[in-house]
């Protein structure tokens, strides 16, 4: 269930009250790692490790399960920044290649850090993981289906799924 109201009963089954749902989105947790990723954020070393794991477990583990997420769509869809692009930015589009150098220390600090902030998420955040599509890996565009508001264009209506297995990118 989509909620973020924290009602109770939600996840509970019928015959105790409830409603039924069987898994809660655990709403707060992406909302946690974008205000760790915007321009104000901290330092790496500055992260407040308390609130990241208190955020993550902030649940009612015997009462009902929860899907954590990293990202949501409105990190994903319409312009707004994946968790790979806040961490790597515009270097994702001509830093990823992997020549067997060194490469760049955002792309590598960045792809560490995703890998971090996903299996974190994955093993604290509750009894099952969302992913967004493509974010997995982290798909260096937002998806912007086709509306009104972009002329109905079909240029970033996709995922390019051939990134993720690239020999030649450092995904």
């Amino acid at each position: 269930a989509e909620d973020v109201s924290g009602m109770p009963t939600l996840c509970r089954p019928v015959s105790e009250g409830g409603v039924g749902f069987d898994y809660r989105l655990g709403m707060g947790i992406p909302d946690m790692w974008t205000s760790l990723l915007d321009k104000k954020a901290p330092k790496d070393e500055d992260w407040p490790m308390n609130r990241i794991v208190s955020s993550l477990c902030n649940r009612r583990r015997d009462y009902e399960k929860t899907v954590a997420y990293t990202e949501c769509h409105d990190q994903s869809i319409v312009g707004s920044k994946s968790v790979a692009f806040n961490l790597m930015d515009a270097d994702m589009y001509d830093g990823m290649g992997d020549d067997g150098g060194p490469g760049s220390v955002r792309i590598a600090r960045g792809v560490a850090l995703h890998k971090l902030i996903r299996g974190i998420t994955m093993g604290l955040g509750g009894e099952a993981y969302l992913n967004f599509m493509g974010n997995e890996f982290g798909h260096p565009e937002w998806i912007d289906f086709p509306r009104e508001g972009n002329n109905w264009s079909h240029d970033k209506c996709r995922r390019r799924w051939d990134l993720g297995d690239n020999g030649l990118l450092r995904y």
